[in-house]
């Protein structure tokens, strides 16, 4: 799917003389008289000076659309005045990106109508030959089975790296590659479900009961274990490989096949190099949340939980099930050995269970990374999905 999409236009043949003119004003386009909201300041002979046009939030039924206004100085590369606008259009279609479509000129439209059905007048002085691409974000996902075991992905995903695409490490739900500010491509992958759980606290806050409805339960459940992998594509990305820019022509070629190749070869580093990686995937998590429910203690100085006590035991297993139950007991203290023994055997793992543990009982939790990337590009949408 299309995750974001950047767009830009020049205005329709300035005169001659709009380089004396105000930048503000030429021809019959005024962007005062279109309400366009202008910073600046005016100087003692009324006239204007340093004004500009900041990122402006234009609403629509489900998102906003950011629009700007570039005039001639603030831009090295475009000699000319002209708009950017961006979004993500699904959200500006349906109020959501967990699902949503590859066709750019559907996505395109999305944009340019909310643009016009506020600034009728400014985007009739455009020239529509010059709308071009300046960035596209393409979104797939694959699935892990459960929002732990994608947990434990982006960690181990975090520590690979290949040739330039390196990872950007700290984020507990994300990994990023590549540089912060790369004019060309950027590369993430998150996990979906946290981000979503997040946006609908923040849509039950502000009262939108138009999009509290559009978060439903089955729409939150779609994105339990669910891995985004987006490819940040700016316009260089596309001239590199001979791609047009311009959106008619870009759009007479972009389908869903095309999609999937951009973004095919946007992640082709990072999956080649995920191919020789295994990781860890630890399956205890309900041995762990016994321990923390059993041995769980109220802080009589902070007034919160600690769990030492049972995070202890739980090592003490982990030990066990890594080296082996004779050189556990060999290499903890006898009090602590009893401790934990007792602890665990309070939540139903006897010490005959324990002692079977021969030093290998983790191998069944080493598994290929490569089995994280099956993106099923078929498979984008959930079923009930019109």
């Amino acid at each position: 799917m299309i995750d974001k999409l950047v767009l830009r236009c020049n205005f329709r043949d300035p005169p001659d003389w709009y380089p004396s003119a105000p930048w503000y004003k030429w021809r019959d386009f005024d962007l005062f008289k279109l309400g366009i909201p202008l910073k600046g300041s005016i100087a003692p002979d009324r006239s204007f000076s340093d004004l500009h046009h900041r990122w402006e939030s234009i609403p629509s039924s489900f998102d906003s659309l950011a629009f700007k206004f570039f005039w001639m100085k603030e831009s090295k590369t475009r000699p000319d005045p002209y708009i950017e606008i961006k979004a993500s259009p699904a959200k500006l279609m349906q109020g959501h990106n967990v699902f949503g479509t590859d066709d750019l000129a559907t996505c395109a439209m999305a944009l340019i109508e909310t643009l016009c059905d506020t600034y009728p007048e400014l985007v009739g002085m455009l020239d529509a030959e010059t709308w071009e691409v300046g960035q596209i974000d393409v979104t797939y996902f694959s699935r892990a089975k459960n929002e732990r075991e994608a947990e434990q992905f982006i960690h181990a995903l975090s520590r690979v790296s290949r040739g330039h695409t390196r990872s950007r490490t700290g984020y507990a739900t994300t990994a990023y590659f590549g540089k912060r500010k790369s004019r060309i491509k950027r590369l993430r992958v998150y996990l979906k479900n946290p981000e979503t759980v997040e946006q609908l606290k923040k849509i039950e806050k502000s009262g939108d009961e138009k999009l509290c409805d559009v978060y439903s339960a089955d729409l939150l459940a779609y994105t339990s274990g669910m891995i985004r992998w987006e490819a940040e594509l700016h316009k260089r990305w596309f001239e590199r490989r001979d791609y047009p820019t311009k959106l008619v022509e870009l759009a007479k070629i972009w389908n869903e096949e095309f999609a999937n190749n951009c973004w095919q070869k946007a992640f082709g580093d990072l999956h080649e190099s995920i191919g020789g990686h295994e990781m860890r995937l630890t399956n205890d998590d309900k041995i762990k949340e016994k321990l923390m429910q059993r041995f769980g203690k109220l802080s009589e100085r902070t007034g919160k939980m600690t769990y030492g006590r049972a995070l202890a035991a739980y090592n003490s297993y982990r030990r066990i099930k890594a080296d082996g139950y004779e050189q556990w007991a060999s290499d903890t203290h006898p009090s602590s050995r009893s401790r934990h023994l007792r602890d665990l055997d309070e939540i139903g793992i006897s010490l005959a269970s324990l002692q079977q543990f021969q030093g290998d009982g983790l191998k069944s939790e080493v598994i290929p990374m490569i089995r994280f990337i099956e993106v099923d590009f078929g498979a984008q949408r959930p079923p009930w999905a019109a």
